[in-house]
Protein backbone atom coordinates (compact mmCIF):
# COMPACT_ATOMS: atom_id res chain seq x y z
CA UNK A 1 0.00 0.00 0.00
CA UNK A 2 1.07 3.83 -0.89
CA UNK A 3 1.80 6.13 1.98
CA UNK A 4 -0.52 8.29 0.56
CA UNK A 5 -3.06 5.26 0.55
CA UNK A 6 -2.40 4.85 4.63
CA UNK A 7 -2.66 8.56 5.07
CA UNK A 8 -6.30 8.35 3.86
CA UNK A 9 -7.22 5.58 5.73
CA UNK A 10 -5.87 6.70 8.80
CA UNK A 11 -7.64 9.91 7.99
CA UNK A 12 -11.09 8.26 7.49
CA UNK A 13 -10.70 6.00 10.64
CA UNK A 14 -10.12 9.30 12.54
CA UNK A 15 -12.84 11.18 11.04
CA UNK A 16 -14.95 8.02 11.49
CA UNK A 17 -13.99 8.19 15.66
CA UNK A 18 -15.50 11.51 15.72
CA UNK A 19 -18.13 11.26 14.36
CA UNK A 20 -19.08 8.08 16.12
CA UNK A 21 -18.15 9.61 19.47
CA UNK A 22 -20.52 13.21 18.56
CA UNK A 23 -23.42 10.46 17.90
CA UNK A 24 -23.04 8.74 21.22
CA UNK A 25 -23.17 12.09 22.90
CA UNK A 26 -26.20 12.92 21.00
CA UNK A 27 -28.03 9.55 22.20
CA UNK A 28 -26.78 9.96 25.88
CA UNK A 29 -28.94 13.66 25.55
CA UNK A 30 -31.81 12.15 24.36
CA UNK A 31 -32.06 9.33 26.73
CA UNK A 32 -31.88 11.53 29.45
CA UNK A 33 -34.70 13.48 28.75
CA UNK A 34 -36.59 10.98 30.12
CA UNK A 35 -39.20 11.15 27.63
CA UNK A 36 -40.03 10.81 23.53
CA UNK A 37 -41.70 13.36 22.24
CA UNK A 38 -41.64 15.04 18.47
CA UNK A 39 -38.68 16.80 18.78
CA UNK A 40 -36.95 13.93 20.35
CA UNK A 41 -37.77 11.87 17.88
CA UNK A 42 -36.54 14.28 14.94
CA UNK A 43 -33.67 14.28 17.02
CA UNK A 44 -33.03 10.23 16.75
CA UNK A 45 -33.58 10.45 12.88
CA UNK A 46 -31.03 12.94 12.29
CA UNK A 47 -28.71 10.54 14.55
CA UNK A 48 -29.52 7.79 12.81
CA UNK A 49 -29.01 9.39 8.95
CA UNK A 50 -25.80 10.69 10.09
CA UNK A 51 -24.75 6.98 11.46
CA UNK A 52 -25.65 5.94 7.83
CA UNK A 53 -23.99 8.13 5.80
CA UNK A 54 -20.39 7.85 8.42
CA UNK A 55 -20.35 4.76 7.10
CA UNK A 56 -20.95 4.80 3.82
CA UNK A 57 -18.05 7.33 3.59
CA UNK A 58 -15.76 5.76 5.71
CA UNK A 59 -16.90 2.27 3.65
CA UNK A 60 -15.93 4.63 0.53
CA UNK A 61 -12.78 5.79 1.84
CA UNK A 62 -11.37 2.63 3.89
CA UNK A 63 -12.40 -0.28 1.74
CA UNK A 64 -10.35 -0.27 -2.00
CA UNK A 65 -11.87 -1.29 -5.44
CA UNK A 66 -11.15 -5.01 -5.86
CA UNK A 67 -7.95 -5.36 -8.17
CA UNK A 68 -9.01 -7.08 -11.47
CA UNK A 69 -6.62 -8.72 -14.32
CA UNK A 70 -7.80 -8.05 -17.72
CA UNK A 71 -9.70 -5.34 -20.05
CA UNK A 72 -10.03 -1.75 -18.31
CA UNK A 73 -12.55 -0.96 -21.24
CA UNK A 74 -13.91 -1.20 -24.91
CA UNK A 75 -11.46 -2.58 -27.63
CA UNK A 76 -11.50 -2.46 -31.17
CA UNK A 77 -12.84 -0.44 -34.03
CA UNK A 78 -15.47 2.22 -33.53
CA UNK A 79 -18.74 1.52 -36.20
CA UNK A 80 -17.10 4.58 -38.46
CA UNK A 81 -13.91 3.46 -38.10
CA UNK A 82 -11.75 3.50 -41.76
CA UNK A 83 -11.59 -0.12 -43.28
CA UNK A 84 -7.76 -1.45 -45.08
CA UNK A 85 -6.90 -4.50 -45.89
CA UNK A 86 -3.22 -3.49 -44.32
CA UNK A 87 -1.73 -0.61 -43.03
CA UNK A 88 1.61 0.39 -43.44
CA UNK A 89 3.25 3.12 -40.58
CA UNK A 90 6.79 4.86 -41.40
CA UNK A 91 5.96 8.16 -39.57
CA UNK A 92 5.51 8.84 -35.75
CA UNK A 93 1.91 10.18 -35.05
CA UNK A 94 -1.17 8.92 -33.59
CA UNK A 95 -2.96 6.21 -35.73
CA UNK A 96 -6.34 5.21 -34.56
CA UNK A 97 -9.52 3.94 -35.70
CA UNK A 98 -8.69 1.60 -38.35
CA UNK A 99 -10.44 -1.92 -39.11
CA UNK A 100 -7.30 -3.97 -40.24
CA UNK A 101 -9.32 -7.01 -42.46
CA UNK A 102 -6.96 -8.76 -44.48
CA UNK A 103 -9.48 -11.17 -45.87
CA UNK A 104 -6.98 -13.73 -45.26
CA UNK A 105 -3.65 -12.44 -47.50
CA UNK A 106 -0.33 -13.43 -47.04
CA UNK A 107 1.12 -10.79 -45.63
CA UNK A 108 1.47 -9.12 -41.75
CA UNK A 109 -1.49 -7.22 -41.18
CA UNK A 110 -0.12 -4.32 -39.75
CA UNK A 111 3.91 -2.92 -39.58
CA UNK A 112 4.87 -0.40 -37.65
CA UNK A 113 8.42 0.64 -38.75
CA UNK A 114 9.15 4.02 -36.61
CA UNK A 115 9.42 5.44 -33.40
CA UNK A 116 7.28 7.55 -31.56
CA UNK A 117 4.07 5.76 -32.42
CA UNK A 118 0.77 4.95 -30.85
CA UNK A 119 -1.80 2.39 -32.55
CA UNK A 120 -5.27 3.22 -30.85
CA UNK A 121 -8.67 1.84 -31.07
CA UNK A 122 -7.95 -0.70 -33.82
CA UNK A 123 -9.35 -4.05 -34.79
CA UNK A 124 -6.57 -6.22 -36.92
CA UNK A 125 -8.11 -9.71 -38.32
CA UNK A 126 -8.61 -12.54 -40.98
CA UNK A 127 -4.52 -12.33 -41.76
CA UNK A 128 -1.84 -15.47 -42.67
CA UNK A 129 0.98 -13.84 -41.63
CA UNK A 130 1.44 -11.15 -38.44
CA UNK A 131 -1.13 -9.88 -36.99
CA UNK A 132 1.07 -6.59 -35.44
CA UNK A 133 4.79 -6.13 -36.38
CA UNK A 134 6.81 -3.52 -34.24
CA UNK A 135 10.70 -2.50 -35.24
CA UNK A 136 10.90 0.90 -33.62
CA UNK A 137 11.28 2.77 -30.16
CA UNK A 138 8.69 4.63 -28.01
CA UNK A 139 5.36 2.73 -29.07
CA UNK A 140 2.01 2.50 -27.40
CA UNK A 141 -1.16 -0.19 -28.72
CA UNK A 142 -3.70 0.49 -26.65
CA UNK A 143 -7.63 -0.28 -27.13
CA UNK A 144 -7.37 -2.84 -29.79
CA UNK A 145 -8.28 -6.15 -30.34
CA UNK A 146 -5.99 -8.44 -32.67
CA UNK A 147 -7.89 -11.82 -33.79
CA UNK A 148 -8.05 -15.14 -35.50
CA UNK A 149 -4.55 -14.20 -37.24
CA UNK A 150 -4.11 -17.93 -39.09
CA UNK A 151 -1.83 -19.91 -41.05
CA UNK A 152 -0.94 -23.91 -41.72
CA UNK A 153 -3.38 -26.51 -40.51
CA UNK A 154 -3.96 -27.64 -36.68
CA UNK A 155 -2.18 -31.47 -37.34
CA UNK A 156 0.92 -30.27 -39.73
CA UNK A 157 4.58 -30.62 -38.43
CA UNK A 158 5.69 -27.37 -39.25
CA UNK A 159 3.56 -24.24 -39.77
CA UNK A 160 4.37 -20.24 -40.57
CA UNK A 161 3.92 -18.84 -37.03
CA UNK A 162 1.30 -16.23 -37.08
CA UNK A 163 1.51 -13.96 -33.75
CA UNK A 164 -0.71 -11.38 -32.20
CA UNK A 165 1.89 -8.75 -31.99
CA UNK A 166 6.05 -9.38 -32.82
CA UNK A 167 8.96 -7.68 -34.03
CA UNK A 168 11.39 -6.24 -32.09
CA UNK A 169 10.76 -3.21 -30.07
CA UNK A 170 12.45 -0.57 -27.81
CA UNK A 171 10.17 1.02 -24.81
CA UNK A 172 6.65 -0.61 -26.11
CA UNK A 173 3.59 -0.50 -23.60
CA UNK A 174 0.48 -2.70 -24.61
CA UNK A 175 -2.19 -1.61 -22.92
CA UNK A 176 -6.26 -2.61 -22.46
CA UNK A 177 -5.64 -4.75 -25.64
CA UNK A 178 -7.53 -8.33 -26.82
CA UNK A 179 -5.92 -10.62 -28.85
CA UNK A 180 -7.01 -14.41 -28.87
CA UNK A 181 -7.11 -17.26 -32.03
CA UNK A 182 -3.50 -16.81 -33.22
CA UNK A 183 -1.57 -19.82 -34.48
CA UNK A 184 1.70 -18.84 -33.47
CA UNK A 185 2.08 -16.64 -29.96
CA UNK A 186 -0.60 -13.71 -28.78
CA UNK A 187 2.87 -11.70 -28.02
CA UNK A 188 6.54 -13.04 -29.35
CA UNK A 189 9.87 -10.96 -28.92
CA UNK A 190 12.15 -11.26 -31.14
CA UNK A 191 11.69 -14.07 -33.65
CA UNK A 192 15.11 -13.18 -35.42
CA UNK A 193 17.10 -12.97 -32.24
CA UNK A 194 19.10 -9.64 -33.38
CA UNK A 195 20.54 -7.36 -31.19
CA UNK A 196 21.63 -4.36 -34.27
CA UNK A 197 20.48 -2.10 -34.58
CA UNK A 198 19.28 -2.29 -30.60
CA UNK A 199 17.78 -5.27 -29.50
CA UNK A 200 14.15 -5.90 -27.61
CA UNK A 201 13.83 -4.33 -24.29
CA UNK A 202 11.58 -2.45 -21.92
CA UNK A 203 8.04 -3.78 -22.87
CA UNK A 204 5.11 -3.35 -20.73
CA UNK A 205 1.93 -5.29 -20.72
CA UNK A 206 -1.13 -3.99 -18.76
CA UNK A 207 -4.64 -4.83 -18.03
CA UNK A 208 -4.95 -6.99 -21.65
CA UNK A 209 -6.45 -10.61 -22.25
CA UNK A 210 -4.47 -12.48 -23.97
CA UNK A 211 -6.71 -16.17 -24.79
CA UNK A 212 -8.17 -18.80 -27.03
CA UNK A 213 -10.37 -22.06 -26.95
CA UNK A 214 -12.09 -24.13 -29.90
CA UNK A 215 -13.09 -22.02 -32.80
CA UNK A 216 -16.71 -21.58 -33.16
CA UNK A 217 -16.76 -22.42 -36.97
CA UNK A 218 -13.87 -22.79 -39.95
CA UNK A 219 -11.25 -20.23 -39.98
CA UNK A 220 -8.63 -20.15 -43.11
CA UNK A 221 -7.16 -23.71 -43.08
CA UNK A 222 -8.46 -24.46 -39.52
CA UNK A 223 -11.93 -26.31 -38.54
CA UNK A 224 -13.93 -25.78 -36.03
CA UNK A 225 -13.25 -26.72 -33.40
CA UNK A 226 -9.82 -26.82 -33.30
CA UNK A 227 -7.88 -24.70 -30.94
CA UNK A 228 -5.29 -22.25 -32.38
CA UNK A 229 -1.91 -20.61 -30.42
CA UNK A 230 1.13 -21.86 -28.53
CA UNK A 231 1.34 -19.10 -25.80
CA UNK A 232 0.19 -16.24 -24.33
CA UNK A 233 4.10 -14.80 -24.33
CA UNK A 234 7.12 -16.49 -25.59
CA UNK A 235 10.78 -14.91 -25.45
CA UNK A 236 13.35 -14.72 -27.95
CA UNK A 237 16.89 -13.10 -27.34
CA UNK A 238 19.82 -12.36 -29.45
CA UNK A 239 22.78 -14.22 -27.19
CA UNK A 240 24.90 -12.03 -27.35
CA UNK A 241 22.74 -8.77 -26.41
CA UNK A 242 21.39 -7.38 -23.35
CA UNK A 243 19.43 -8.97 -20.77
CA UNK A 244 15.72 -7.84 -21.72
CA UNK A 245 12.91 -6.86 -19.81
CA UNK A 246 9.37 -7.12 -19.79
CA UNK A 247 6.81 -6.37 -17.38
CA UNK A 248 3.26 -8.14 -17.26
CA UNK A 249 0.95 -6.60 -15.05
CA UNK A 250 -2.84 -7.13 -14.53
CA UNK A 251 -2.91 -9.34 -17.63
CA UNK A 252 -5.84 -12.16 -17.92
CA UNK A 253 -4.45 -15.07 -19.89
CA UNK A 254 -7.05 -18.02 -20.70
CA UNK A 255 -7.06 -21.41 -22.70
CA UNK A 256 -3.01 -22.08 -23.38
CA UNK A 257 -1.38 -25.15 -23.90
CA UNK A 258 -4.16 -27.35 -25.17
CA UNK A 259 -3.42 -27.01 -29.18
CA UNK A 260 -0.80 -28.35 -31.29
CA UNK A 261 2.29 -28.42 -29.22
CA UNK A 262 3.76 -30.02 -26.08
CA UNK A 263 4.39 -28.02 -23.23
CA UNK A 264 2.62 -25.44 -24.52
CA UNK A 265 2.12 -22.22 -21.25
CA UNK A 266 0.40 -18.93 -21.11
CA UNK A 267 4.04 -18.22 -20.46
CA UNK A 268 6.79 -18.92 -22.12
CA UNK A 269 9.53 -17.51 -20.42
CA UNK A 270 13.55 -18.69 -21.86
CA UNK A 271 16.29 -17.13 -22.50
CA UNK A 272 18.20 -13.90 -21.76
CA UNK A 273 15.23 -12.16 -20.39
CA UNK A 274 14.03 -10.64 -17.25
CA UNK A 275 10.69 -11.00 -16.71
CA UNK A 276 8.19 -9.58 -13.77
CA UNK A 277 4.80 -10.86 -14.00
CA UNK A 278 2.65 -9.22 -11.29
CA UNK A 279 -1.72 -9.70 -9.93
CA UNK A 280 -2.14 -11.51 -13.27
CA UNK A 281 -4.47 -14.06 -13.33
CA UNK A 282 -4.66 -17.29 -15.12
CA UNK A 283 -7.74 -19.87 -16.46
CA UNK A 284 -7.79 -22.78 -17.84
CA UNK A 285 -3.93 -23.49 -19.01
CA UNK A 286 -1.61 -26.10 -19.56
CA UNK A 287 0.86 -24.58 -18.07
CA UNK A 288 0.96 -20.95 -16.35
CA UNK A 289 4.94 -20.42 -15.87
CA UNK A 290 7.14 -22.34 -18.13
CA UNK A 291 10.36 -21.02 -16.89
CA UNK A 292 13.50 -22.33 -17.99
CA UNK A 293 16.84 -22.24 -17.99
CA UNK A 294 20.34 -22.09 -19.39
CA UNK A 295 21.43 -24.72 -22.54
CA UNK A 296 22.32 -25.07 -25.72
CA UNK A 297 24.16 -21.68 -25.41
CA UNK A 298 21.46 -19.63 -24.29
CA UNK A 299 21.07 -18.29 -20.53
CA UNK A 300 18.62 -18.43 -18.22
CA UNK A 301 15.37 -16.58 -17.96
CA UNK A 302 14.89 -14.48 -14.86
CA UNK A 303 12.02 -14.72 -13.63
CA UNK A 304 9.45 -12.63 -10.58
CA UNK A 305 5.94 -13.61 -10.21
CA UNK A 306 4.12 -11.36 -7.77
CA UNK A 307 0.21 -11.76 -6.53
CA UNK A 308 -0.49 -14.26 -9.20
CA UNK A 309 -3.89 -16.16 -9.06
CA UNK A 310 -4.39 -19.53 -11.26
CA UNK A 311 -7.63 -21.81 -11.82
CA UNK A 312 -8.29 -25.01 -13.10
CA UNK A 313 -4.18 -25.59 -14.59
CA UNK A 314 -2.41 -28.73 -15.04
CA UNK A 315 1.12 -27.41 -14.04
CA UNK A 316 1.44 -23.60 -12.57
CA UNK A 317 4.91 -23.84 -12.69
CA UNK A 318 7.40 -25.68 -15.03
CA UNK A 319 10.84 -25.50 -14.08
CA UNK A 320 13.58 -26.15 -16.78
CA UNK A 321 17.16 -26.74 -16.69
CA UNK A 322 18.44 -25.40 -13.31
CA UNK A 323 16.32 -21.95 -13.97
CA UNK A 324 17.90 -19.60 -12.12
CA UNK A 325 16.59 -16.21 -9.96
CA UNK A 326 12.65 -17.53 -10.07
CA UNK A 327 10.82 -15.81 -6.63
CA UNK A 328 7.29 -16.19 -6.21
CA UNK A 329 5.64 -14.14 -4.02
CA UNK A 330 1.60 -14.13 -2.89
CA UNK A 331 0.74 -17.00 -5.50
CA UNK A 332 -3.16 -17.83 -5.19
CA UNK A 333 -4.35 -21.47 -6.38
CA UNK A 334 -8.24 -21.41 -6.91
CA UNK A 335 -10.04 -24.39 -7.99
CA UNK A 336 -9.21 -27.58 -10.43
CA UNK A 337 -5.22 -26.61 -9.57
CA UNK A 338 -3.52 -30.20 -10.60
CA UNK A 339 -0.29 -29.62 -9.56
CA UNK A 340 1.70 -26.55 -8.22
CA UNK A 341 5.24 -27.37 -9.71
CA UNK A 342 5.96 -29.46 -12.63
CA UNK A 343 10.63 -29.77 -11.96
CA UNK A 344 11.91 -30.85 -14.94
CA UNK A 345 14.46 -31.03 -13.22
CA UNK A 346 13.34 -28.00 -10.61
CA UNK A 347 14.92 -24.58 -10.16
CA UNK A 348 18.29 -23.44 -9.68
CA UNK A 349 19.96 -20.76 -7.89
CA UNK A 350 18.08 -17.80 -6.10
CA UNK A 351 14.64 -19.24 -5.81
CA UNK A 352 12.39 -18.15 -3.18
CA UNK A 353 8.64 -18.68 -2.58
CA UNK A 354 6.98 -17.00 0.05
CA UNK A 355 3.26 -15.61 0.89
CA UNK A 356 0.76 -18.13 -0.48
CA UNK A 357 -2.74 -16.76 -0.32
CA UNK A 358 -6.15 -18.02 -0.99
CA UNK A 359 -8.17 -17.02 -4.55
CA UNK A 360 -11.50 -15.70 -4.85
CA UNK A 361 -13.92 -17.93 -6.67
CA UNK A 362 -14.22 -18.43 -9.66
CA UNK A 363 -16.57 -16.38 -12.32
CA UNK A 364 -18.09 -18.57 -15.33
CA UNK A 365 -16.50 -17.73 -18.51
CA UNK A 366 -17.25 -15.92 -20.87
CA UNK A 367 -15.45 -12.70 -19.11
CA UNK A 368 -13.20 -9.34 -19.72
CA UNK A 369 -11.68 -9.31 -16.07
CA UNK A 370 -11.60 -10.99 -13.06
CA UNK A 371 -10.45 -9.89 -9.72
CA UNK A 372 -6.98 -10.81 -8.28
CA UNK A 373 -7.78 -11.58 -4.72
CA UNK A 374 -5.54 -9.08 -2.96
Amino acid sequence: MSASDQFERARGRSTLNLSVLAIVSGWRSILQRGQVDRTTLRSAALLGRAALLIAVGFFVIVAPAAELAGLTGPVGAPPNAKRVQTLRITQPGTYENFLVDGDWIDQDLVRINADNVVLRNCTIRYGRRDGLEIYGRNVVVENCHIHHVISGTFKAEKNIDSHGITGRPLHLVVRNTEISHVTGDALQFDPGRKAEPYAWDDVRIEHCLLWTGPLDRDYATYRQGEIPGENAFDSKVAPDGPRARITITNTLMRGWGHGAIGNGAALNLKEKIQAVIERCVFVDNDIAFRCRGAGSGRASAWVTANDCTVYRTSRVFRLESKVEHVKIHGLALGEGVEGKFDEAPGAGEGFELTGERAAPALAPWPYRSLPVGL
